[in-house]
């Protein structure tokens, strides 16, 4: 029976990487569940040379390239790193892909894409590899991502491109003058340390508005909130309670090390500050805005979301959250929370994009 590869390839332009002393450089391996890891260093990678770009932003009234394929890219040497299976196919699906049919290279096409989260994990960890033990360089350009199918007819591809950013028309009309005059004159009376503490927590909110990776973005946004939620030393009143409750059944128990475990206990009170949402959630129920129990709500989704990052590895992300109705996105919830802390108002731009608030 006939057999197909299907998988997944990150191209990469191995920035100011040499191969003209060894040429082609090529190898395989074999990982679990039949898994093939392929990585070429040259100048005529096997899939191809293919770069997708695209502007970053849709601007209306202009014209904006979503997507362009470039297929002239030039570079000195490109890393190639597939990963695939080979999957058993029958000889009228051969003949089907030999006359380009369609539907065949879609179907194929679609079952290599069910796999795309572990394939990421591998060409991960491939990259990584190289990146560290041979050079940074010859993975910080990545050129392009796709499934592909291949076997004895032509390749097939297909692939995710670039992210754009739809923006929106903003229109100064008579107010907008008096209204950044009055934002600078409120600036003459701020102390410089405070300006100064004010920029370095409003440089992450730039970052993450600037941002393209969803996962970066997500991350960069809590930079600014762990800024005005600084930690103190006191401990979180939920934890207070817990190890008081601990102590008490340590007090009223048999155990014959009772005084190792309520001098641990003691010690565990100095030991535990309050959490990000838990000074989240003081910070809201303070201010007392419209709407500030959902948000409290979605912050510590949010946030459960950002620990599994940090500390699971995860790589998914939802910045998106809706109640029955209501909705809250963490881009929302930094820039009010942000304002009122360092603006002492609640008001941040409008735009058609920001989540209505019940």
């Amino acid at each position: 029976m006939p057999t197909a590869t299907l998988g997944f390839r990150r191209l990469y332009d191995a920035l100011g990487v040499g191969t003209s002393a060894v040429g082609e450089i090529h190898h395989k391996v074999t990982l679990f569940e039949g898994k093939t890891v392929s990585v070429y260093l040259g100048p005529k990678p096997p899939l191809g040379i293919v770069c997708v770009e695209s502007d970053q932003y849709m601007i209306p009234g202009r014209s904006c390239v979503v997507t362009s394929v470039n297929g002239e890219y030039k570079a000195s040497a490109f890393l190639e790193i597939t990963i695939g299976a080979a999957k058993d196919i029958t000889e009228q699906q051969v003949k089907l892909l030999e006359r380009h049919d369609k539907d065949t290279r879609e179907d194929l096409l679609r079952q290599a894409s069910g796999n795309i989260e572990s394939a990421e994990y591998l060409l991960d960890v491939v990259s990584g590899v190289l990146g560290l033990r041979f050079h940074k360089q010859i993975v910080l350009k990545p050129l392009i991502e796709n499934c592909f199918i291949t076997g004895d007819f032509e390749p097939a591809a297909s692939f995710i491109g670039p992210v754009v950013e739809a923006l929106e028309n903003v229109e100064a009309n008579q107010n907008t003058a008096p209204h950044l005059q009055r934002l600078l004159d409120g600036m003459t009376s701020v102390p410089e340390g405070l300006l100064l503490k004010g920029g370095a927590t409003l440089h992450w909110l730039l970052r993450a508005w600037r941002e393209r990776d969803a996962v970066a973005k997500f991350m960069y946004l809590f930079v600014p909130l762990e800024a005005i939620l600084q930690s103190n030393n006191e401990l979180a009143v939920d934890s207070l309670a817990a190890l008081e409750s601990l102590e008490e059944l340590v007090k009223n128990s048999g155990a014959a090390n009772k005084v190792d475990f309520l001098y641990f206990l003691t010690i565990a009170k100095t030991r535990f500050g309050p959490t990000l949402s838990s000074r989240f959630e003081d910070f809201a129920r303070r201010k007392a805005i419209s709407g500030w129990e959902l948000d409290v709500q979605a912050f510590k989704k949010f946030n459960r979301m950002r620990n599994l990052l940090l500390h699971a590895g995860r790589k998914k992300v939802c910045s998106h959250i809706d109640f029955e109705g209501n909705s809250r996105t963490l881009e929302d919830l930094v820039e009010r929370y942000v304002s009122i802390a360092l603006l002492g108002s609640l008001d941040v731009y409008q735009s058609t994009w920001r989540p209505k608030r019940g």
